[in-house]
């Protein structure tokens, strides 16, 4: 009897009806077989189709995650979005207070012209107004800007394949790069509410007509007030026919603009939104 051999005389052998042990590690199963329960494939060799991957592993961006869930999207700025309709309003109440201080400031200034002293060495309520206005413009451009990227990037995550016309950068430059920003923001809010909302409404043109308008007419008001020279007296009787133009222009722009604002943010939050039926918002 040799030591392979039992006692009684039969050799040694497996235990029958036992499942086959796990390959050795590193060792790819066969094509279509699950690995078993429990053991992971080899490093770099993906799971069989349709098994699931091992358990904490994070989904590609946008790809279905285990039972059926999805990875996240960006936060909603839905806050952002509401501070931007704040500041907007606050600018043209300001801008309405600029209006209705032009025309006792047109006087002054023609009176200073007759005298031969330069509109910028005057100092009226209409230039304090002016002042502040400029301040709340530029509060509400930073967070429009902050918003509008914040939004693009929400966009590209939940519509990846949507066209963008403008790079996001231009969510800040196309506002403040000369000749481009006649056309660049409007293109960037258009192309970030394609991609978030499924059925937009509202008018973007109106809006933007709105606020290139206003613009104009703060240009030309400029001109009046920061002149170094004095010019002829009867030419300040248009200062309050330009605050005019920009008031009723400024109240077009923010009535569209929270119109816009609201309809973005109401598909974001859709967007983002678990889907009962499963299936992705794009």
């Amino acid at each position: 009897m040799t030591h392979h051999e039992s006692y009684g005389g039969s050799p040694q052998g497996p235990p029958p009806n036992l499942p086959p042990g796990p390959p050795a590690y590193g060792a790819q199963p066969a094509y279509g077989v699950p690995p078993a329960y429990g053991v992971p494939p080899a490093y770099g060799v993906p799971p069989a189709y349709g098994a699931q991957a091992p358990y904490g592993a994070p989904p590609a961006h946008g790809v279905r995650a285990p039972y059926g869930g999805y990875t996240p999207l960006p936060t909603v700025p839905g806050g952002l979005g509401t501070a931007s309709i704040v500041l907007a309003a606050a600018v043209s109440v300001l801008q309405a207070a600029s209006w209705l201080t032009s025309f006792s400031a047109a006087e002054e200034f023609a009176q200073a012209a007759r005298v031969g002293i330069p509109s910028a060495e005057v100092f009226t309520t209409y230039d304090a107004v002016g002042g502040v206005l400029v301040a709340a413009q530029l509060a509400a451009a930073i967070v429009t800007c902050v918003w509008l990227w914040q939004s693009r990037t929400f966009a590209e995550a939940v519509s990846p394949r949507a066209h963008h016309a403008r790079s996001r950068v231009w969510t800040w430059l196309g506002w403040i790069v000369p000749v481009v920003a006649f056309w660049f923001p409007y293109q960037v809010v258009r192309d970030v509410r394609a991609a978030t909302v499924r059925d937009p409404r509202v008018a973007l043109g109106w809006w933007w007509a709105g606020w290139l308008l206003f613009g104009l007419a703060t240009n030309v008001e400029a001109q009046f007030t920061s002149s170094s020279s004095a010019g002829a007296y009867e030419t300040f009787t248009i200062l309050p026919v330009a605050e005019t133009v920009g008031t009723a222009a400024v109240a077009l722009a923010l009535v569209m603009w929270v119109r816009v604002v609201r309809e973005i943010t109401a598909g974001q939050r859709a967007a983002a939104a678990p889907d009962p039926a499963g299936a992705p918002w794009s």
